[in-house]
């Protein structure tokens, strides 16, 4: 466990981790701005030294180039950063009227997905384009997560849209067996994993040719209903960032781990090699998947 008082970590509230191609870890803090840790020193980019002129950074995201894409928020902005030099990008440059990001991911292709606020805009390394989504609603995009075939998932405050061909198809809680407003995202093939916001039909869903199936704190061992985050491994293992502790999901074997008796909650994760890498309230953690975890 890294916190402030056993290393240089400059904040205990991690909102966001990610880690580069380079294998150094980036944390998002609550109140510092985003933390560059190289598994030996730890170093602070705010408003003093970078462009990160917000307090809490959340999403951070690496894309296939070694960018890193820093979102923050107090005040809103979108950063890029290639390892030299920092870019600032303007709600007018993105095509979105507010800088709130929530998610990033990116396609085969290297188009990069940006949902927040006030709905989904695409980079494709050289243009923003707003992606037009079905009429009718004000989306704030919570999740996204794009497949092998292209096919584009997007969770948000309403529903779930799919965009297959091109064609977008919208799902709620009315039209299909959606539990509750979305909160992660995670393609495995074509099989789609829905995080839930948490109330008392949240937890996950997988949705496989079209059949639902629900796993939640009343028909399992899942220990919380909030699904924040979703990652799988290179061994198939699933790993969910939940309000009550983190959540190894192995062969439909559901193992919660606690890392304290209260206020408990993983707000993200990534995965290194054999490492999990886990976001909290206070601190981070390093865990190593083959030995730290017992069934």
């Amino acid at each position: 466990m890294f916190n402030k008082s056993n290393s240089e970590l400059t904040d205990d509230k991690i909102w966001s981790i990610a880690v580069d191609k380079k294998g150094n870890k980036w944390l998002g803090t609550s109140n510092s701005g985003i933390v560059k840790y190289n598994g030996g020193t730890f170093s602070v980019f705010n408003k003093s030294n970078s462009l990160v002129i917000g307090e809490q950074v959340s999403p951070i995201f690496v894309d296939s180039k070694n960018n890193i894409w820093i979102s923050f928020s107090n005040p809103e902005g979108l950063v890029k950063y290639d390892g030299e030099k920092w870019i600032s990008f303007s709600s007018e440059e993105i095509k979105l009227s507010k800088l709130s990001i929530i998610d990033i991911a990116e396609d085969k292709a290297g188009n990069l997905y940006f949902g927040g606020a006030s709905g989904l805009t695409k980079f494709d390394g050289n243009k923003w384009q707003k992606v037009p989504l079905p009429k009718g609603k004000n989306y704030t995009i919570r999740a996204i997560d794009i497949n092998s075939n292209n096919t584009i998932a997007v969770g948000h405050n309403k529903g779930l849209l799919i965009q297959k061909d091109d064609k977008w198809t919208s799902f709620t809680e009315r039209n299909s067996e959606l539990q509750s407003y979305v909160r992660s995202l995670k393609y495995v093939g074509n099989d789609l994993y829905i995080g839930y916001g948490g109330n008392l039909k949240g937890g996950f869903s997988k949705v496989r040719n079209d059949e639902w199936t629900h796993i939640n704190k009343e028909n399992s061992d899942l220990p919380d209903n909030m699904i924040r985050d979703i990652e799988i491994d290179a061994k198939g293992n699933f790993w969910m960032a939940s309000n009550n502790g983190l959540i190894k999901i192995s062969k439909n074997k559901i193992t919660p781990i606690h890392f304290r008796n209260k206020g408990d909650a993983i707000l993200d994760i990534t995965i290194e090699g054999n490492v999990v890498w886990v976001a909290t309230l206070f601190g981070f953690f390093e865990l190593d998947k083959m030995s730290d975890i017992k069934e």
